[in-house]
């Protein structure tokens, strides 16, 4: 299976587009990963059951999805495999560090709401690399 960014279509009226997946190159199956189903049910609900016609990119509301965005945009890699697996760590390393930043920052001007959806953003990147490394 290789894993790609992938446009679902909800309700008929909503594309959702960033979506990584595991695809299955022999039968074109393909499932969402699993560290970032959570948050894609949690924007689904979010959504309601009859939504108005729009189009949004899952990699605003995931910060896995926005790294794996932003590194499959940077292009081929030559190095294979471990070239991109070290493009994605890089990626995420720098996330954190930028998201560790911004929380600083929130705390600073004491700004609560600020503090907890960063550290949200945090978790979403800290949590699967925690669960990989068991």
């Amino acid at each position: 299976m290789t894993i790609h960014m992938h446009t679902l279509i909800y309700s008929a009226k909503i594309k959702i587009s960033h979506v990584p997946v595991y695809t299955c190159t022999e039968c074109g199956r393909y499932e969402p990963l699993p560290f970032i189903r959570s948050d894609l049910g949690k924007l689904i609900h979010e959504l309601g059951e009859s939504p108005p016609k729009r189009h949004i990119s899952f990699a605003d509301k995931n910060e896995w999805a926005s790294v794996l965005k932003e590194t499959f945009a940077a292009g081929l890699f030559a190095g294979g495999i471990s070239e991109v697996e070290e493009a994605i760590r890089s990626g995420i390393q720098g996330r954190i560090d930028l998201l560790l930043d911004v929380y600083r920052v929130a705390a600073d001007l004491f700004d609560r709401e600020w503090m907890d959806e960063t550290g949200n953003r945090i978790s979403q990147l800290t949590t699967q690399s925690a669960e990989r490394a068991k």
